[in-house]
This record gives C-alpha cells, structure tokens and sequence, in this order.
C-alpha cells in the first residue's frame, strides 16, 4: 500500500466526516490548497481572455452557444454534393486502410471506437477529404472552444454500432455501463461532422449543458479527485466518474444528441461528455461501424496534472 502524505490524508479525513456543504461554499485555502486552486483557475482563465479574442471570428450564435453551454451543433453543415463525394472517399480511404493494417483488422470485433490519422500529403486521391481538413469550416470554433489559436489533428473515427464494454452489466458494484469523460486540467476541444446518421441504438452521445464552467464547486471536486488519484494503488484502476458525480456538483440531466448525418458537433471538454450505452443487439452490429470526420485541438495542461 502507497503511504499517504500529510496533507492527503488530512484532506481525505475532512472529506470523509466533515458535512459536503462545507465544501460548496466560497474557496478557502483549509478545503483547497493555493496552488491547486490557482493553477486551475488561471489556466481557466487564460482560456477566457482567449476566447474573448477569438469572439469576432465567429457567428454571434456559434460563439454563444459555446460560450453558455459548451457545445455548438450545427445541422446541415456542408453542401449537399460536396458532402456526398466527400463522405465516398472517406469510406473508400477507411476500407482501404482497415485492410491493409492488420493491427485494425484484429480489433474489428471489439473496439468501442477507433481512429486514422489524415494527413494531406496522404491523401492525394482523396482531394474532398483533402479539402475538408484545409478548409475553415472547423478551426475557428473548434480554436474558440479550446481558447487557444493552433492547428487541429484530424483523424477518421469509426464507431461501433454496438460496443460489448458498454453493455448494462456492473457485476454487482456501482461501476457506471458508460464511460463519463472531461478533463478541466487539460483544456481542448473536439470537432466531428459526422459521415452517417447515428441513431439511439447505436449509443447516443451525450453531453452536460453548462459543466464546461469552472466554478468554485468545480474546483473543489476537481480537488477531491485529485486526493482519490492520489491513495489508490499502483494496481488499481483510475476512479471513474458516475451519476453520482454529476448529482454531486448540481449539474443538469445527460443531454443525449440527436445526430444525422452531415452534423457538425464542436464541444468544449472540460464539460462532461460521452456516449450512452448501445441497444443494437442486430447480428451485424459489432463489425458495422459508423464514420465521422474528427478534429482534436489541446491546450497546455496544468503543471502538476502530470
């Protein structure tokens, strides 16, 4: 067992036996040391005077929508023609490429999800999707929600139609069927125009209005998941977030979207986000995937997060 520090261990006493609304009221450097509380809320902050930069690039709507919730969707994203050629070549490169690695071929049956990296100088014969990860559609509010002006990585993600680790089975314990993701001490962002119709069945994506914020209470549970990385052993697994979590911080109900094809999701990921649980029990489900254009765009972590 990996002997706790001091001042983990007082933290986690107060935790454990002190009233939790001892804890949601203004920051005080007895529930939340300095430099944790800092570091989160600068870089935070740094991540706003960004924002408040990039604010012209955008439609009034795009910067609103990301600004108050998050999230930005946009329906009908590309023109109908160029969608259409676009999304053939995406399928014929992923084909191409799914047979031609082994490595993918091997994890067809049990992924969840997986990627390919694009890059433009290998996609010579693919001069639509050649133009997608060029053109500016996507960088400005993918740059805006992630607060930071850089290049974004593009990659073609496949989802499964249905993912066996997603299934409702918790052996017994309170381990969430789904995975909840955010990352407050890494701030980004995620873009993905999506090639096909994802349907509930397929395992809606979801995400929480409003938890990109990084409030006081944010913090302080930011804070506490900190201490918990902090005392588990090496062995163990990380500690997952759960519902529990969300009810935890106020936060509203999952938000499941309703995704066609040719949609535009950009969300910001400090903001709780992921995909629900699939229902698709058709005999085709674990090797049919569905595609979609992916963008990615990172900020500079917090110093300690590492």
């Amino acid at each position: 067992m990996r002997a706790m520090k001091p001042k983990y261990l007082m933290n986690s006493l107060q935790r454990r036996f002190l009233p939790s609304s001892a804890y949601q009221s203004e920051w005080d450097e007895e529930t939340v040391p300095s430099w944790f509380h800092h570091e989160l809320s600068d870089l935070h902050h740094q991540k706003r005077e960004k924002q408040a930069k990039l604010h012209m690039t955008l439609p009034a709507s795009c910067a609103q929508a990301l600004q108050t919730h998050g999230i930005w969707i946009k329906h009908n994203a590309l023109p109908r023609e160029f969608f259409r050629r676009l999304k053939f070549e995406a399928f014929d490169y992923f084909v191409g490429q799914r047979d031609r690695n082994k490595r993918l071929l091997s994890n067809w049956h049990n992924a969840q999800s997986f990627t390919l990296p694009l890059n433009y100088t290998h996609l010579l014969r693919q001069p639509f999707l050649q133009s997608a990860i060029t053109d500016e559609l996507i960088p400005p509010p993918l740059q805006y929600a992630a607060g930071r002006k850089g290049k974004p990585m593009y990659q073609l993600e496949a989802m499964a139609q249905c993912a066996p680790a997603f299934r409702f089975e918790t052996d017994g314990n309170s381990t969430p069927p789904f995975e909840i993701e955010h990352d407050a001490r890494a701030p980004g962002a995620t873009a993905l125009l999506f090639l096909e119709t994802i349907t509930p069945e397929d395992g809606a994506l979801f995400y929480i209005p409003g938890s990109h914020r990084m409030t006081e209470q944010r913090i302080f549970w930011e804070y506490q998941r900190h201490i918990d990385l902090a005392e588990i052993d090496e062995e163990e697994e990380s500690p997952i977030t759960g519902l529990s979590d969300l009810q935890e911080l106020d936060l509203p109900p999952l938000l499941p979207l309703n995704v066609q094809a040719n949609t535009l999701l950009i969300w910001d990921r400090t903001g709780f986000h992921g995909r629900l649980p699939s229902t698709n029990n058709s005999q085709n489900a674990h090797t049919a995937h569905r595609l979609a254009l992916r963008a990615d765009l990172s900020t500079k972590s917090s110093a300690r997060s590492n």
